[in-house]
């Protein structure tokens, strides 16, 4: 049970989609030094990056698909003798750091998602699985990151320089988009504690049977487990550090013993039951029996009341920071007292936000609605709109735009002197 729901509307959205039927099948794309990239990897990616940018892989033509494989076979490529060089030049990265990273982007599919469920579904994978794959490429970037910043960190432009870019792309800069400032307060459903009551009844009975020994917890995980990945093997979730699940899971299944079943833990996925089946040093294979609380109508119900009644108090003279802090479930708003920040218009990846600020005015409050997320009532501080970018009144952000341009020039001059470096074979 990961860590779930951060910031809410700065996503990354990537899933996996199916393959398309002309894709090749599985084997060797390329060679770097002694490691090897399959075609699964190639395929992989492609899928992710198209994904991102929202491009859908059927309406594409065989040779736009194939010029994207290429792209995403080149990307991989190059990862690969950075890394080559990453270790010649002993350049290491802290695994604390690389498990903060980890939980971040994994932070950002529960985002997406909305559960872990519909995230093993996506991957059609159990989350330890997911998470044991994303390790090496979290890891991979960050060593990228820490390569730019040693070389090319300290690159930067003289304003005859930045005049020089000006006037070169002139013509290609894009305009600074319509822009909005927004605050939230979210509220998410929960079901009614006679619901609560009863699935905790269940599971006590269920626990019972399992410490008299009349059912093992591996059998009653298959048979009645709602974490169905875990539930085909026994509950086993597989080794794990610790800053692995949410906090209350976690602290119970870290002061078990082996072979110790705990009450009942209820954490934002359920009621769960316990099991440490195996402890090495500092990682603990734990087996757990979920049993999901669902939410009906009448608790959305609840919950559109008891935010229209916010609202209602707020439009009367109450100030939006203030309930915002005494109300809003999100995990952040401690810090930024319901304020999301200002976005571009077209940025607002979470569709339904999209939709409320193009109806609202600035400083109003919408009505309740409802994302993947929970419920909200959102707030328009301000809307800015589009304006055209020119040397005179965005000097800094041409500025930005030239030293990424020479940065990324001088990335590749280097990038291009390790092909000659490191043994590289595509294969065909």
């Amino acid at each position: 049970m990961l860590k779930c729901f951060s910031k809410g509307v700065i996503l990354i959205l990537i899933a996996l989609l199916p393959l398309r039927a002309q894709q090749l099948v599985d084997g060797i794309a390329a060679i770097v030094g002694q490691e090897i990239i399959l075609y699964s990897d190639v395929q992989q990616l492609t899928v992710e990056m198209l994904r991102s940018s929202g491009i859908n892989p059927s309406s594409m033509t065989e040779n736009d698909f194939m010029s994207m494989q290429n792209e995403a076979l080149r990307e991989l490529i190059n990862m690969e003798i950075i890394l080559l060089q990453a270790e010649e030049d002993s350049i290491v990265v802290r695994e604390r750091d690389i498990q903060t990273s980890l939980d971040q982007q994994l932070q950002q599919y529960m985002d997406v998602f909305g559960s872990e469920e519909q995230i093993e579904q996506a991957f059609n994978q159990p989350m330890r699985k997911i998470r044991e794959f994303l390790y090496d490429r979290v890891k991979s970037s960050l060593i990228v990151q820490q390569i730019q910043n040693e070389r090319f960190g300290n690159i930067s432009v003289s304003r005859p320089e930045v005049i020089s870019f000006y006037q070169e792309n002139q013509d290609s800069i894009p305009e600074i988009p319509e822009r909005v400032e927004i605050s939230h307060i979210l509220i998410i459903p929960k079901p009614s504690e006679n619901k609560k009551s009863q699935k905790r009844e269940e599971l006590k009975a269920l626990r019972e049977r399992i410490v008299s020994g009349e059912i093992s917890f591996a059998a009653a995980a298959r048979e009645f487990s709602a974490d169905r990945p875990s539930a085909e093997n026994g509950g086993e979730l597989g080794f794990s550090p610790k800053g692995t699940f949410v906090p209350d899971f976690e602290k119970t299944a870290f002061s078990l013993e082996e072979g110790e079943v705990s009450d009942i833990v209820e954490t934002q996925f359920g009621l769960h039951l316990i099991k440490l089946v195996e402890r090495r040093g500092e990682f603990i294979n734990p087996a757990h029996i979920l049993f999901e609380i669902k939410k009906d109508e009448a608790d959305n119900a609840r919950t559109i009341h008891m935010l229209s009644t916010i609202r209602d108090s707020i439009l009367a003279g109450g100030d939006f920071e203030d309930f915002a802090l005494r109300y809003s479930e999100d995990p952040d708003v401690v810090t930024n007292k319901g304020h999301l920040g200002e976005f571009p218009v077209n940025t607002l990846q979470i569709e339904e936000f999209k939709s409320v600020v193009d109806t609202l005015e600035e400083g109003k409050i919408s009505e309740p609605f409802q994302t993947s997320f929970g419920f909200h009532i959102l707030k328009l501080n301000g809307r800015k709109p589009s304006e055209e970018i020119t040397l005179e009144t965005h000097y800094n952000v041409i500025e930005n735009m030239a030293a990424a341009q020479k940065k990324q020039e001088a990335w590749n001059r280097w990038l291009d002197s390790l092909y000659e470096k490191f043994y590289v074979e595509i294969k065909r």
